[in-house]
């Protein structure tokens, strides 16, 4: 997944173990009203009526699991649309179930080829209606996704920007684990398209495989860098693939003993203050960065990537 980060600077990292062996985890949600509806492509097949469904079925999975998400929107996919109204209250859904909402920029916006001064416009552009909805909902709108974890390639963007978010009174959500359910969605999105109900069965199928491949190899990593189990925050995104299968997501964290957590009791576990002065142009997890940041010797090679196939069929539909 992201880059292969062979890290083999020397080091050593003490710290408190905080319930030693338990097993925490926040659930997150990106590019909400769903991927696809604008952020950062455009899908025709993503009607108003499809999103409903999309968001209806993950928060439903999330309220009966009593996950304590949060989700990440793009104020694109909202207000420009005939259906904003809609759309609004479709988002609306996630705080009336008690969770809470993220800024993720207007458009998805790519943090390395803007200006600090652009970038900045697009996070406050993305507010109007994330930011009703948590006042709405009694709560203070405190959580900013970078997309694609593009947090800036220099340090004085990045630091130009850690700045800004601070004043603004955001935090920056991190992520610790990721399954690269965007490949798969991409395949997934063509087999809907092409009736390929085959190839779409086989796909979930390997989903779920390398969603649980995943879990397990960024746990085996935070205890290589940590010497003990940490918190955990998972990155998913809003689409058709999660929403289908996201009952079977959650049973895999219960099946290995994760406590689901809110973003900010995921954020408080020690590890998550280790120092943000890993710069890169990518968006590695913080598992990588901290490994280096640390001076923790991983080889990422060992992480495995989706199968081949699910990737040539979302990236080349001519040849289906």
């Amino acid at each position: 997944m992201q880059l292969h980060w062979a890290i083999l600077i020397a080091g050593t990292f003490g710290m408190a173990h905080a319930a030693p062996g338990e097993r925490t985890v926040a659930i997150t949600f990106d590019d909400l009203p769903a991927a696809g509806a604008g952020n950062p492509d455009e899908d025709p097949a993503l009607t108003t009526d499809v999103i409903r469904a999309i968001n209806t079925s993950i928060v439903t999975a999330l309220a009966a699991h009593h996950v304590p998400a949060t989700a990440f929107v793009n104020e694109r996919g909202i207000a420009p649309n005939p259906d904003a109204s809609a759309r609004q209250q479709i988002v609306a859904q996630w705080t009336a179930a008690g969770m809470d909402l993220g800024n993720h920029t207007w458009s998805h916006a790519d943090f390395n080829p803007l200006s600090v001064e652009e970038f900045e416009q697009e996070i406050e552009k993305g507010e109007p209606t994330i930011q009703r909805l948590m006042r709405d909902a009694g709560k203070k709108l405190t959580w900013f996704r970078f997309p694609m974890n593009h947090t800036g390639g220099e340090a004085a963007k990045h630091d130009a920007i850690a700045r800004y978010l601070s004043h603004r009174g955001y935090k920056a959500a991190v992520s610790t684990i990721e399954n690269e359910d965007y490949e798969f969605e991409r395949a997934y999105r063509a087999m809907l398209a092409a009736h390929d109900a085959s190839a779409a069965r086989k796909l979930r199928a390997e989903y779920l495989r390398y969603t649980a491949t995943e879990i397990d190899y960024y746990a085996a990593l935070h205890r290589q860098i940590f010497g003990r189990e940490t918190a955990h925050v998972m990155l998913l995104h809003a689409n058709r693939l999660n929403a289908g299968l996201i009952e079977d997501i959650l049973d895999l964290f219960e099946a290995r003993h994760y406590r689901f957590v809110t973003l900010a009791e995921a954020q408080s576990d020690p590890a998550f203050l280790t120092p943000d002065t890993f710069m890169t142009k990518f968006g590695p997890m913080w598992g990588y960065r901290w490994a280096s940041v640390l001076g923790v010797p991983v080889d990422g090679s060992k992480e495995t990537e989706p199968p081949g196939w699910v990737t040539a069929y979302g990236r080349d539909q001519t040849t289906r």
